[in-house]
Protein backbone atom coordinates (compact mmCIF):
# COMPACT_ATOMS: atom_id res chain seq x y z
CA UNK A 1 0.00 0.00 0.00
CA UNK A 2 3.20 2.42 -0.35
CA UNK A 3 2.03 3.41 -3.58
CA UNK A 4 -1.51 4.39 -2.38
CA UNK A 5 -0.05 6.71 -0.15
CA UNK A 6 2.13 7.97 -2.60
CA UNK A 7 -0.78 8.55 -4.99
CA UNK A 8 -2.79 10.88 -2.19
CA UNK A 9 0.14 12.72 -1.30
CA UNK A 10 0.22 14.10 -4.43
CA UNK A 11 -3.74 13.75 -5.30
CA UNK A 12 -3.54 12.21 -8.81
CA UNK A 13 -6.14 11.67 -11.36
CA UNK A 14 -8.44 8.93 -11.04
CA UNK A 15 -10.59 9.44 -14.12
CA UNK A 16 -10.09 7.78 -17.44
CA UNK A 17 -8.61 10.32 -19.70
CA UNK A 18 -9.31 10.67 -23.28
CA UNK A 19 -13.01 10.63 -25.11
CA UNK A 20 -14.10 7.49 -26.74
CA UNK A 21 -16.14 7.37 -30.13
CA UNK A 22 -17.66 4.31 -31.93
CA UNK A 23 -20.48 2.09 -32.73
CA UNK A 24 -23.53 2.37 -29.88
CA UNK A 25 -24.32 -1.40 -29.53
CA UNK A 26 -26.31 -0.62 -25.84
CA UNK A 27 -30.15 -0.46 -26.95
CA UNK A 28 -30.80 1.93 -23.43
CA UNK A 29 -28.13 4.87 -24.67
CA UNK A 30 -29.06 4.52 -28.52
CA UNK A 31 -32.44 5.42 -27.81
CA UNK A 32 -31.35 8.72 -26.11
CA UNK A 33 -30.90 7.56 -22.47
CA UNK A 34 -27.41 8.48 -20.52
CA UNK A 35 -25.47 6.42 -18.39
CA UNK A 36 -23.30 6.95 -15.49
CA UNK A 37 -20.75 4.55 -13.51
CA UNK A 38 -20.15 5.56 -9.66
CA UNK A 39 -17.05 3.46 -8.14
CA UNK A 40 -16.44 3.77 -4.34
CA UNK A 41 -13.70 2.57 -2.13
CA UNK A 42 -15.60 2.47 0.81
CA UNK A 43 -17.63 -0.66 -0.08
CA UNK A 44 -15.71 -1.75 -2.81
CA UNK A 45 -18.32 -1.44 -5.56
CA UNK A 46 -19.66 -0.30 -8.97
CA UNK A 47 -22.87 1.41 -9.13
CA UNK A 48 -24.95 2.02 -12.32
CA UNK A 49 -27.43 5.15 -13.54
CA UNK A 50 -29.65 6.01 -15.74
CA UNK A 51 -29.19 9.99 -17.08
CA UNK A 52 -32.19 12.07 -17.66
CA UNK A 53 -31.23 13.47 -20.89
CA UNK A 54 -33.89 16.08 -20.54
CA UNK A 55 -32.78 17.76 -17.00
CA UNK A 56 -29.59 15.50 -15.79
CA UNK A 57 -31.16 13.70 -12.89
CA UNK A 58 -29.93 10.47 -12.23
CA UNK A 59 -32.25 6.96 -11.30
CA UNK A 60 -29.83 3.92 -9.78
CA UNK A 61 -29.97 0.81 -11.97
CA UNK A 62 -30.63 -2.10 -9.80
CA UNK A 63 -28.05 -3.07 -7.20
CA UNK A 64 -24.35 -2.04 -6.84
CA UNK A 65 -21.91 -4.62 -8.21
CA UNK A 66 -18.78 -5.70 -6.21
CA UNK A 67 -15.48 -4.76 -7.09
CA UNK A 68 -11.99 -5.77 -6.10
CA UNK A 69 -9.97 -3.59 -3.62
CA UNK A 70 -9.65 -0.30 -4.07
CA UNK A 71 -11.22 0.79 -7.42
CA UNK A 72 -9.49 3.47 -9.02
CA UNK A 73 -10.85 4.34 -12.28
CA UNK A 74 -13.63 3.01 -14.97
CA UNK A 75 -13.40 2.29 -18.55
CA UNK A 76 -16.33 1.71 -20.61
CA UNK A 77 -15.87 0.21 -24.60
CA UNK A 78 -17.42 2.44 -27.82
CA UNK A 79 -19.73 0.11 -28.18
CA UNK A 80 -20.83 0.12 -24.37
CA UNK A 81 -21.07 -3.75 -24.02
CA UNK A 82 -18.35 -3.57 -21.35
CA UNK A 83 -16.75 -1.86 -18.47
CA UNK A 84 -13.49 -2.33 -16.52
CA UNK A 85 -12.61 -1.16 -13.22
CA UNK A 86 -8.70 -0.71 -11.85
CA UNK A 87 -8.71 -1.97 -8.39
CA UNK A 88 -5.72 -0.43 -7.38
CA UNK A 89 -5.50 -2.39 -4.13
CA UNK A 90 -5.60 -5.92 -5.71
CA UNK A 91 -3.43 -5.31 -8.84
CA UNK A 92 -6.21 -6.49 -11.19
CA UNK A 93 -8.41 -5.51 -13.27
CA UNK A 94 -12.80 -6.18 -12.70
CA UNK A 95 -14.85 -7.33 -15.89
CA UNK A 96 -18.34 -6.39 -16.30
CA UNK A 97 -21.15 -6.68 -19.09
CA UNK A 98 -23.43 -3.73 -19.36
CA UNK A 99 -27.25 -5.07 -19.83
CA UNK A 100 -29.33 -3.50 -22.40
CA UNK A 101 -30.94 -1.56 -19.22
CA UNK A 102 -27.73 -0.30 -18.15
CA UNK A 103 -26.85 -2.74 -14.91
CA UNK A 104 -23.58 -4.10 -14.52
CA UNK A 105 -22.91 -8.07 -14.74
CA UNK A 106 -19.70 -8.79 -13.04
CA UNK A 107 -17.65 -11.43 -15.15
CA UNK A 108 -16.26 -14.06 -13.10
CA UNK A 109 -12.53 -14.70 -13.21
CA UNK A 110 -12.16 -11.60 -14.83
CA UNK A 111 -8.60 -10.99 -13.22
CA UNK A 112 -5.98 -10.92 -16.09
CA UNK A 113 -2.55 -11.69 -15.72
CA UNK A 114 0.33 -9.51 -16.73
CA UNK A 115 -1.41 -6.43 -14.94
CA UNK A 116 1.38 -3.99 -13.04
CA UNK A 117 1.61 -2.75 -9.10
CA UNK A 118 -0.95 -0.35 -8.15
CA UNK A 119 -3.19 0.17 -11.15
CA UNK A 120 -4.84 3.68 -11.10
CA UNK A 121 -5.94 4.66 -14.68
CA UNK A 122 -7.11 3.50 -17.91
CA UNK A 123 -8.12 4.50 -21.42
CA UNK A 124 -9.56 2.43 -24.45
CA UNK A 125 -8.49 3.07 -28.04
CA UNK A 126 -11.73 4.46 -29.86
CA UNK A 127 -12.10 1.55 -31.75
CA UNK A 128 -12.37 -0.55 -28.68
CA UNK A 129 -9.49 -3.15 -29.55
CA UNK A 130 -7.33 -2.04 -26.56
CA UNK A 131 -7.22 -1.67 -23.38
CA UNK A 132 -4.20 1.03 -21.29
CA UNK A 133 -3.75 0.66 -17.78
CA UNK A 134 -1.16 2.81 -15.91
CA UNK A 135 0.77 1.00 -13.16
CA UNK A 136 1.83 3.37 -10.59
CA UNK A 137 3.50 0.93 -8.25
CA UNK A 138 5.67 -0.60 -11.26
CA UNK A 139 6.29 2.43 -13.31
CA UNK A 140 4.16 0.66 -16.39
CA UNK A 141 1.84 0.60 -18.59
CA UNK A 142 -0.12 -3.08 -19.49
CA UNK A 143 -1.97 -3.01 -22.28
CA UNK A 144 -5.10 -6.31 -22.99
CA UNK A 145 -6.94 -7.06 -26.04
CA UNK A 146 -10.16 -6.56 -25.56
CA UNK A 147 -12.48 -9.09 -26.63
CA UNK A 148 -16.33 -8.68 -25.49
CA UNK A 149 -15.55 -8.23 -21.32
CA UNK A 150 -12.59 -10.58 -22.04
CA UNK A 151 -8.66 -9.20 -21.95
CA UNK A 152 -5.46 -10.77 -22.81
CA UNK A 153 -2.36 -9.55 -21.93
CA UNK A 154 -0.46 -8.14 -25.54
CA UNK A 155 2.90 -9.76 -26.18
CA UNK A 156 5.08 -7.55 -23.69
CA UNK A 157 3.34 -5.86 -21.88
CA UNK A 158 3.78 -4.50 -19.02
CA UNK A 159 5.86 -1.86 -20.68
CA UNK A 160 8.38 0.60 -18.78
CA UNK A 161 7.79 4.60 -18.49
CA UNK A 162 11.46 4.81 -17.27
CA UNK A 163 13.22 5.98 -20.20
CA UNK A 164 16.05 4.09 -21.52
CA UNK A 165 19.45 5.33 -19.80
CA UNK A 166 17.61 7.28 -17.49
CA UNK A 167 17.67 6.25 -13.61
CA UNK A 168 14.69 6.75 -11.70
CA UNK A 169 15.11 4.48 -8.91
CA UNK A 170 11.74 5.73 -7.00
CA UNK A 171 10.23 5.32 -10.05
CA UNK A 172 8.37 7.57 -12.48
CA UNK A 173 5.14 6.87 -10.94
CA UNK A 174 2.78 6.80 -13.97
CA UNK A 175 -0.72 8.64 -12.62
CA UNK A 176 -2.63 8.29 -16.55
CA UNK A 177 -3.01 7.60 -19.76
CA UNK A 178 -4.39 8.60 -22.75
CA UNK A 179 -4.33 7.19 -26.38
CA UNK A 180 -4.37 9.62 -29.57
CA UNK A 181 -7.77 9.46 -31.52
CA UNK A 182 -6.17 7.40 -34.49
CA UNK A 183 -5.41 4.89 -31.66
CA UNK A 184 -1.51 4.95 -33.10
CA UNK A 185 0.10 6.63 -30.31
CA UNK A 186 -0.42 6.67 -26.45
CA UNK A 187 0.67 9.53 -23.35
CA UNK A 188 1.92 8.89 -20.36
CA UNK A 189 1.81 11.37 -17.61
CA UNK A 190 4.58 10.47 -15.25
CA UNK A 191 3.81 12.17 -11.37
CA UNK A 192 7.25 11.47 -10.22
CA UNK A 193 9.72 12.19 -13.02
CA UNK A 194 7.24 15.79 -14.53
CA UNK A 195 7.16 14.48 -17.84
CA UNK A 196 4.63 12.79 -20.16
CA UNK A 197 5.78 9.70 -21.87
CA UNK A 198 5.49 9.31 -25.68
CA UNK A 199 4.65 5.50 -27.36
CA UNK A 200 3.56 4.58 -31.03
CA UNK A 201 1.12 1.42 -30.55
CA UNK A 202 1.25 -1.41 -32.82
CA UNK A 203 -1.43 -1.75 -34.50
CA UNK A 204 -1.67 -5.70 -35.16
CA UNK A 205 -0.67 -6.18 -31.69
CA UNK A 206 -1.07 -3.31 -29.30
CA UNK A 207 2.67 -3.11 -28.22
CA UNK A 208 4.16 -0.32 -26.85
CA UNK A 209 6.95 1.31 -28.64
CA UNK A 210 9.04 4.53 -26.91
CA UNK A 211 8.98 7.11 -30.09
CA UNK A 212 11.81 9.33 -31.05
CA UNK A 213 11.26 12.05 -28.94
CA UNK A 214 10.29 9.52 -25.28
CA UNK A 215 8.96 12.43 -23.26
CA UNK A 216 8.32 15.87 -23.04
CA UNK A 217 8.41 18.00 -19.55
CA UNK A 218 5.87 19.60 -18.14
CA UNK A 219 4.85 20.69 -14.96
CA UNK A 220 5.06 19.20 -11.36
CA UNK A 221 3.26 16.54 -10.14
CA UNK A 222 1.32 15.44 -13.72
CA UNK A 223 -1.62 13.79 -12.18
CA UNK A 224 -4.17 13.97 -15.63
CA UNK A 225 -4.60 13.79 -18.99
CA UNK A 226 -7.01 14.19 -21.57
CA UNK A 227 -7.27 14.71 -25.50
CA UNK A 228 -10.06 16.58 -26.77
CA UNK A 229 -12.78 15.24 -29.18
CA UNK A 230 -10.94 16.30 -32.55
CA UNK A 231 -7.68 14.68 -31.33
CA UNK A 232 -5.63 17.56 -31.62
CA UNK A 233 -4.57 18.51 -28.36
CA UNK A 234 -3.49 17.19 -25.41
CA UNK A 235 -4.17 18.43 -21.58
CA UNK A 236 -2.18 17.35 -18.11
CA UNK A 237 -3.17 18.91 -15.49
CA UNK A 238 -0.22 19.45 -13.04
CA UNK A 239 -1.03 18.87 -9.28
CA UNK A 240 1.94 20.51 -7.99
CA UNK A 241 2.42 23.83 -9.88
CA UNK A 242 -1.29 24.19 -10.33
CA UNK A 243 -1.69 25.01 -14.27
CA UNK A 244 -2.18 22.63 -17.18
CA UNK A 245 0.22 21.98 -19.94
CA UNK A 246 -1.13 21.69 -23.21
CA UNK A 247 0.19 20.30 -26.63
CA UNK A 248 -0.97 20.17 -30.19
CA UNK A 249 -0.51 16.20 -30.93
CA UNK A 250 0.59 15.57 -34.64
CA UNK A 251 -1.61 12.65 -35.15
CA UNK A 252 -3.00 13.50 -38.48
CA UNK A 253 -1.64 15.77 -41.41
CA UNK A 254 -1.87 19.14 -39.16
CA UNK A 255 0.13 22.22 -39.20
CA UNK A 256 1.82 20.73 -35.67
CA UNK A 257 3.41 18.21 -37.63
CA UNK A 258 7.00 18.69 -39.00
CA UNK A 259 6.46 16.23 -41.94
CA UNK A 260 3.34 17.03 -43.44
CA UNK A 261 2.43 13.57 -44.87
CA UNK A 262 3.84 11.36 -41.80
CA UNK A 263 2.23 12.27 -38.68
CA UNK A 264 4.30 10.89 -35.92
CA UNK A 265 2.85 11.19 -32.75
CA UNK A 266 5.47 14.47 -31.48
CA UNK A 267 3.75 17.24 -29.07
CA UNK A 268 4.15 20.80 -29.78
CA UNK A 269 3.60 23.00 -26.68
CA UNK A 270 0.82 25.15 -27.36
CA UNK A 271 1.83 28.86 -27.16
CA UNK A 272 1.34 30.45 -23.48
CA UNK A 273 0.92 26.69 -22.03
CA UNK A 274 1.10 25.98 -19.07
CA UNK A 275 -2.04 28.07 -18.52
CA UNK A 276 -2.68 28.50 -14.61
CA UNK A 277 -5.72 26.43 -12.84
CA UNK A 278 -7.15 26.26 -9.48
CA UNK A 279 -5.51 24.74 -6.53
CA UNK A 280 -4.06 20.64 -6.89
CA UNK A 281 -5.90 20.33 -10.41
CA UNK A 282 -6.23 16.07 -10.58
CA UNK A 283 -8.92 15.26 -13.31
CA UNK A 284 -9.91 16.73 -16.96
CA UNK A 285 -13.13 16.20 -18.62
CA UNK A 286 -13.91 17.74 -22.18
CA UNK A 287 -17.02 18.61 -23.63
CA UNK A 288 -17.65 15.85 -25.94
CA UNK A 289 -19.25 18.22 -28.96
CA UNK A 290 -18.09 21.81 -27.77
CA UNK A 291 -14.92 23.55 -27.17
CA UNK A 292 -15.28 23.85 -23.26
CA UNK A 293 -12.64 21.38 -20.89
CA UNK A 294 -13.25 21.33 -17.33
CA UNK A 295 -10.45 20.44 -14.22
CA UNK A 296 -10.83 19.41 -10.94
CA UNK A 297 -8.95 20.80 -7.94
CA UNK A 298 -9.12 21.54 -4.33
CA UNK A 299 -12.59 22.04 -3.85
CA UNK A 300 -13.08 23.42 -7.63
CA UNK A 301 -14.04 23.01 -10.80
CA UNK A 302 -12.21 25.25 -13.14
CA UNK A 303 -13.96 26.25 -16.54
CA UNK A 304 -12.27 26.84 -19.85
CA UNK A 305 -12.56 27.49 -23.79
CA UNK A 306 -10.33 26.08 -25.97
CA UNK A 307 -9.67 27.31 -29.18
CA UNK A 308 -10.43 24.80 -32.04
CA UNK A 309 -7.03 25.36 -33.95
CA UNK A 310 -4.47 26.95 -31.34
CA UNK A 311 -5.54 24.45 -28.28
CA UNK A 312 -5.07 27.57 -26.30
CA UNK A 313 -7.41 27.50 -23.19
CA UNK A 314 -9.33 30.63 -21.79
CA UNK A 315 -10.85 30.96 -18.41
CA UNK A 316 -14.11 31.56 -18.34
CA UNK A 317 -16.10 34.03 -16.17
CA UNK A 318 -16.30 32.84 -13.25
CA UNK A 319 -13.35 30.50 -14.11
CA UNK A 320 -14.32 28.15 -11.13
CA UNK A 321 -17.24 26.80 -9.17
CA UNK A 322 -17.30 24.42 -6.09
CA UNK A 323 -17.57 21.29 -5.65
CA UNK A 324 -17.85 18.94 -2.18
CA UNK A 325 -15.09 18.07 -0.24
CA UNK A 326 -11.92 16.62 -1.88
CA UNK A 327 -12.93 16.23 -5.38
CA UNK A 328 -11.37 13.79 -7.78
CA UNK A 329 -13.06 12.59 -10.81
CA UNK A 330 -15.36 14.31 -13.40
CA UNK A 331 -17.51 13.11 -16.32
CA UNK A 332 -19.11 15.46 -19.24
CA UNK A 333 -22.68 13.67 -20.37
CA UNK A 334 -24.07 15.22 -23.67
CA UNK A 335 -27.37 16.10 -22.95
CA UNK A 336 -28.48 15.88 -26.60
CA UNK A 337 -29.31 13.27 -29.38
CA UNK A 338 -29.37 13.26 -33.40
CA UNK A 339 -29.26 16.88 -35.27
CA UNK A 340 -29.00 18.15 -31.96
CA UNK A 341 -25.46 17.16 -30.92
CA UNK A 342 -23.32 19.81 -31.59
CA UNK A 343 -25.42 22.40 -32.81
CA UNK A 344 -24.35 25.77 -32.17
CA UNK A 345 -27.34 27.02 -33.11
CA UNK A 346 -30.12 25.44 -30.91
CA UNK A 347 -27.29 25.02 -28.43
CA UNK A 348 -28.14 22.10 -26.02
CA UNK A 349 -27.80 21.37 -21.85
CA UNK A 350 -25.02 18.99 -21.17
CA UNK A 351 -24.25 17.66 -17.80
CA UNK A 352 -21.43 17.52 -15.68
CA UNK A 353 -20.79 15.17 -12.93
CA UNK A 354 -18.01 15.05 -10.11
CA UNK A 355 -17.07 12.53 -7.26
CA UNK A 356 -16.32 14.22 -3.74
CA UNK A 357 -14.23 11.60 -1.67
CA UNK A 358 -14.58 13.54 0.94
CA UNK A 359 -18.02 14.40 1.39
CA UNK A 360 -19.10 10.97 -0.02
CA UNK A 361 -21.36 13.07 -2.68
CA UNK A 362 -21.48 13.58 -6.40
CA UNK A 363 -22.27 17.05 -7.02
CA UNK A 364 -24.07 17.89 -10.35
CA UNK A 365 -23.89 20.49 -12.99
CA UNK A 366 -25.33 22.05 -16.08
CA UNK A 367 -23.58 22.38 -18.84
CA UNK A 368 -24.71 25.37 -20.94
CA UNK A 369 -23.18 25.05 -24.25
CA UNK A 370 -23.49 28.37 -25.33
CA UNK A 371 -21.22 29.34 -23.06
CA UNK A 372 -19.78 26.77 -21.22
CA UNK A 373 -20.47 27.98 -18.06
CA UNK A 374 -21.82 25.06 -15.20
CA UNK A 375 -24.72 25.43 -13.00
CA UNK A 376 -25.25 23.49 -9.64
CA UNK A 377 -28.22 21.00 -10.45
CA UNK A 378 -29.76 20.41 -7.26
CA UNK A 379 -28.14 19.41 -3.91
CA UNK A 380 -25.10 16.62 -4.18
CA UNK A 381 -26.52 12.94 -4.40
CA UNK A 382 -25.85 11.98 -0.60
CA UNK A 383 -24.23 8.46 0.48
CA UNK A 384 -21.72 7.47 -1.25
CA UNK A 385 -18.96 5.31 0.24
CA UNK A 386 -15.71 7.43 -0.99
CA UNK A 387 -16.56 7.46 -4.19
CA UNK A 388 -13.28 7.10 -6.11
CA UNK A 389 -14.11 7.46 -9.91
CA UNK A 390 -16.84 8.46 -12.26
CA UNK A 391 -17.13 7.51 -15.97
CA UNK A 392 -20.61 8.80 -18.42
CA UNK A 393 -22.12 7.40 -21.98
Amino acid sequence: MKFRFLQYLLLPALLLGGVSCGNNNNPLTSSGAGLLFIATKGDTSISAYTVNLGNGTLSLIGTAAPTLAVPSAIAITPSVNALFVADSGANAISAYAINSDGSLAAVSGSTPTGTGTNPVAMDIDRSGRFLFVANQGSSSVSVFTINGTGLTAVPGSPFTTIPTGLSYPNGTLPSAVSVSASGKFLYVANQFANFVSAFSVNPSSGALTPLTIPFYNVGTGPSALNINPSGGFLYVANSGSNNISAFAICDAVTTSCSNQTAPDGTLTVVPNSPFPSGLSPRAIAVDPNFSFLYVVGADTVSQYSYGSGTGALTPLSPPTISTGLAPVSIAVRAGATGTNVGNTTTNPTDYVYVANSGAGTISAYTLATASGLLTVLGSPVPNFADPSAIAAK
